[in-house]
């Protein structure tokens, strides 16, 4: 095992707190340079986003995507992600307020605090067991975002926002219980091999945060 990897699961969430970090750093380069006209199309491309955030889970889950790839990959997708919410965060910061999109985030890092240490202290394969219903349920989330393009807000938006915050909870549980199975099995051997793993569990981040902020500003409607 590479030096890099002695100890995979604090490796793991380093590199996740990395690429969060490079997302901000897109979110504040797409502030630096992309102009306002773009920011105004925030509510079009939420949809967008989340469309397509959601496919890339559901592709990284079926191992389409590559299981084994630099992280400098994993860095260069957040931080375009940055840059593609950052029109987004600013309609959050403009209609919400600044506190409360900070808020929204503590809590976002307060529940994948609180799911991944219960994931790591239970056996590996109790929340493995949830792969299938939590598959099933990405698809059916999918559908329902895109029904809700039709539907309109209101709450409709509002549970499929609360849908998709349970998803992506047991997402964080299932998540870190892979990390932990493939250390145990042996699958981890350096940094590629923990790239999908930071992938998956940096979308399951970006999503509940991005719920959070959908599901205040509906109630806030």
């Amino acid at each position: 095992m590479d030096k890099s990897t002695m100890n995979p699961m604090s490796q793991v969430f380093k590199y996740l707190a990395i690429s969060i970090l490079f997302c901000f750093v897109g979110y504040g380069f797409g502030k630096a340079f992309i102009p306002e006209s773009v920011a105004m199309m925030a509510n079009l491309l939420v949809i967008i986003l989340v469309i397509a955030l959601l496919i890339l889970c559901l592709l990284s889950r079926k191992g389409i995507i590559p299981d084994r790839f630099s992280m400098n990959w994993v860095y260069l997708f957040t931080f375009i992600d940055g840059i593609c919410i950052y029109p987004i965060l600013e309609m959050y910061v403009g209609e919400l307020g600044t506190p409360v999109v900070l808020g929204a985030l503590v809590g976002t890092a307060v529940i994948f605090f609180v799911l991944s240490l219960i994931a790591r202290k239970e056996d590996s394969d109790k929340y493995l067991r949830m792969g299938n219903l939590l598959f099933i349920s990405l698809l059916v989330l999918i559908v329902l975002t895109i029904i809700g393009i039709f539907v309109g807000y209101g709450t409709f938006n509002i549970l499929v926002t609360i849908f998709s915050i349970l998803i992506f909870g047991g997402y964080i549980l299932y998540d870190v219980s892979l990390v932990k199975h493939d250390i145990e099995n042996g699958n981890v051997n350096d940094s590629k091999d923990l790239s999908l793993h930071v992938l998956n569990l940096y979308l399951d981040f970006i999503n509940i945060f991005l719920d959070i902020l959908n599901l205040i500003y509906n109630f806030k409607e």
